[in-house]
């Protein structure tokens, strides 16, 4: 082939890998076959590739095919395009469901939450409105300097007007954050207010679905749906945040079982033993009603609880591993200590404080890498603001945790124990056990969220065991390399039980070699494991192994788009390390390769 068809060639691949396969134009959504949908992605590209004809397409979609298919007429070729552009399904018929789903969940579903947040928004205004009314009338009333006269009564119907204030006012406030949070997540998917946006999404969404055969529109759609239905739920069950804060840590641990069983138990089992897990939690609404009604039912429900899922002896193992958690380590178990030894009312009189500290180890935690660019400490937030600050800069903060500490919490615990005001709390043995067994579940809803959410445990799960774990499952001489490219390209998935996600490459590269990371690394464990990696990640072997996966890159022309061109900082910050002159050398090559490969992307 000359040089002059071979150019067209690459334009019409390039076209194809780079513009087609994401083409949405409403004529694709229109075609009733494979055969049409086809011939529109080749008239297309011979329509926008220079000098493109037929023979020339039609040499590329026979090598893109990667087969030794006849080819007996234009229809093999429209149905092979297809193929390589990804069609497993015909977006026509996508295209309606996807519309359905969006209707259902992003216009109905959606307005009825609101109709209901504002009619419990009005609900709160008026009570507030009637309290402030009551309040007044007492403080108002004429002047009785009666020798005689109790005051007592009144005192304490001005503290009962203060706190039912305060309790509606934190509720106006927790609904407010819950629509708010609602309507972010669901613009995540498009801008909802604007027509041009949401036929977009559609398209793009049906088109992502035709090239799956693994699940459907109510996949898709599932986690809009959820959103929509826990706002709805919270709103319509006031009480049901407060008890699913509480709940957290056992139903993780049940899906953590479910996740770890999948090649252990056989379908069956697996659920058996996750319904299993779930059978003592009690009802939300049973316990709502004991808590109102009945406080010896609602104690032994919460003691039982507590017991059956050995809530206690999971939080000390936490505290114990933790590594945000490593400056406040013994105080907390001194304070699980306290409630051991049925200390309630003390407990309750510190514990409190300690889950507003620990907002400032994660805040603190959550900040290290921006640390380096931007040196913050935020030394002299409240509670409310280490929590806003924490939504801030992306923290991962489960949204549970952010709308009952930053508003009931705070409201309603933090700021009565902080002023001194905890017999507003609890009068009684009773109550001071039920409010410590309350805060106890908290702290272990908090301690399990910065056992997954914190940058240090991050960091921590990713170098312990490491090359152990690439070492089992690779036989090779040199086994976590190709790993380890694909943390420095951004192209590896992490997954586990309770979350999907990649790590930015420049960051992963600052847990391998800076010294602030090394530090708390070794603050709570044998760096072996860190620096064996190291040598690894710094080795002529491995930028060897670099240098030619990007040389094939550049000679393939493939797969330069997954390549994180963040690794280049990372090459050139890596110049000033503790390497040898020869690896500067592989270096400057492989710096030269990430250039050309930045130059085919563009």
């Amino acid at each position: 082939m000359d040089s002059e068809r071979k150019v067209i060639c690459d334009n019409l691949n390039k076209y194809i890998t780079d513009e087609l396969v994401n083409c949405i134009d409403e004529e694709l959504f229109t075609k009733a076959t494979l055969e049409e949908l086809g011939e529109f992605y080749y008239k297309k590209a011979l329509s926008q590739v220079n000098d493109a004809t037929d023979i020339l397409l039609q040499t590329v979609i026979r090598f893109k095919v990667h087969k030794d298919l006849a080819f007996e007429n234009l229809k093999d070729y429209y149905k092979s395009l297809c193929k390589i552009i990804g069609i497993e399904k015909l977006p026509s018929e996508i295209f309606i469901e996807v519309k359905e789903k969006y209707n259902d969940i992003f216009v109905q579903k959606y307005n009825v939450v609101l109709q209901k947040a504002s009619t419990a928004t009005v609900d709160i205004n008026n009570k507030l409105w009637r309290l402030k009314d009551d309040s007044d009338s007492l403080k108002n009333a004429p002047p009785n300097y009666s020798l005689l006269r109790d005051l007592s009564s009144d005192e304490l119907r001005l503290y009962e007007y203060g706190n039912e204030c305060n309790v509606l006012r934190t509720r106006k406030e927790m609904i407010e954050f819950v629509v708010q949070y609602m309507t972010t997540k669901l613009m995540e998917f498009c801008d909802i207010h604007n027509t041009n946006s949401i036929e977009l999404a559609i398209k793009e969404e049906t088109l992502k679905l035709s090239k799956n055969d693994t699940f459907g529109a109510d996949v898709s759609f599932s986690s809009y749906k959820d959103i929509v239905e826990i706002t709805e739920d919270d709103i319509d069950r006031p009480y049901a945040l407060f008890f699913k804060v509480k709940f957290y840590t056992a139903t993780e641990m049940a899906r953590k079982k479910l996740y770890t069983s999948q090649y252990t138990f056989n379908e069956e089992a697996r659920i058996e033993q996750y319904k299993a897990h779930f059978s003592n939690i009690p009802r939300v609404d049973d316990l709502q009603f004991h808590r109102e009604n009945d406080q010896e039912a609602y104690l032994s429900s919460l003691r039982k609880f507590v017991s059956d899922y050995l809530i206690v002896d999971d939080l000390t193992n936490m505290i114990a591993e933790s590594i945000c958690l490593r400056d406040r380590k013994d105080i907390l178990s001194k304070c699980v200590e306290l409630y051991n030894a049925e200390e309630f009312e003390i407990f309750g009189n510190i514990a409190p404080i300690q889950i507003e500290g620990m907002f400032a180890d994660f805040l603190r935690d959550a900040t290290i890498f921006r640390r380096f660019t931007k040196l913050e400490v935020y030394a002299g937030a409240v509670l409310r603001e280490k929590i806003k600050y924490l939504q801030d800069v992306n923290s991962d903060i489960y949204p549970e945790a952010v709308e009952y500490f930053m508003f009931y919490f705070n409201n309603i615990i933090r700021n009565k124990v902080a002023h001194g005001s905890y017999k507003n709390i609890f009068k009684d043995k009773m109550q001071a056990e039920i409010f410590a067994t309350e805060v106890i579940l908290d702290m272990s809803m908090l301690v399990y969220m910065l056992s997954r959410k914190s940058e240090t445990e991050k960091m921590y799960r990713f170098i312990n065991g490491y090359q152990k774990y690439y070492t089992q499952m690779i036989k090779s001489e040199h086994p976590c390399f190709e790993a380890l490219l694909n943390d420095m390209i951004g192209d590896k998935m992490v997954s586990n039980y309770d979350s999907i996600e990649k790590y930015r490459p420049i960051q992963v590269a600052y847990w391998l070699v800076n010294p602030y990371y090394e530090k708390i690394y070794e603050s709570v464990g044998d760096k072996k494991d860190l620096l064996d990696l190291r040598s690894q990640f710094l080795s002529k072997e491995f930028w060897l192994y670099v240098l030619n996966e990007l040389n094939d890159v550049i000679q393939t022309g493939y797969d330069y788009r997954r390549i994180n061109l963040e690794f280049i900082s990372i090459v050139n910050g890596l110049f000033r390390c503790n390497i040898t002159d020869e690896v500067k050398g592989i270096l400057g090559q492989v710096n030269s390769a990430l250039q050309r490969i930045k130059i085919m992307g563009n």
